[in-house]
């Protein structure tokens, strides 16, 4: 290695990256020969191609798509109807001072189109009345936005 050196000068920053590019391949080819030691991967010779399967891997359940996909809905239903509730709380908290939907947004700590979007669906409800002033548009809670949280509290 020293008369390489002397011979032909090799910047140092040269020899780092060469180490650099050339560690994650030697890592994946350590762990690839370890595996084939330790027996997980076998070779199979099926005419003139080699296969290789891999042994001992464990695979997640197969579940039906359609079952699956019914729990995500639930579960974003479930995060919806929290969300309405979340922000029927700020609203009650605030009473009657109106609240922006910036303030609702970063309580929240959703982004403020999550927070447009279920406001909208409140407002649909007549649960919920905009009034745009000078520092912006404000929410108020309704009277029967008022009844409903009084049922949901008992």
């Amino acid at each position: 290695m020293s008369f390489l050196l002397y011979s032909v000068p090799i910047p140092l920053w040269l020899l780092i990256l060469m180490i650099a590019v050339m560690a994650p391949t030697l890592i994946k080819l350590g762990k690839l020969a370890y595996r084939l030691k330790q027996g997980e991967i076998v070779r199979e010779e099926e005419g003139d191609t080699v296969v290789w399967k891999v042994q001992n891997r464990v695979r997640a359940p197969k579940t039906p798509r359609g079952a699956s996909d019914q729990e995500q809905a639930k579960e974003k239903e479930r995060e919806k109807k929290a969300e309405l509730a979340q922000i029927l709380k700020i609203l009650i908290k605030e009473g009657e001072k109106g609240v922006l939907m910036k303030t609702i947004a970063d309580r929240m700590g959703i982004s403020m189109i999550h927070a447009q979007h279920a406001m909208q669906k409140l407002m649909d409800k007549n649960m919920v009345e905009e009034v745009t002033g000078v520092s912006g548009t404000k929410y108020y809670l309704t009277q029967a936005g008022k009844e409903y949280c009084r049922r949901k509290a008992r």
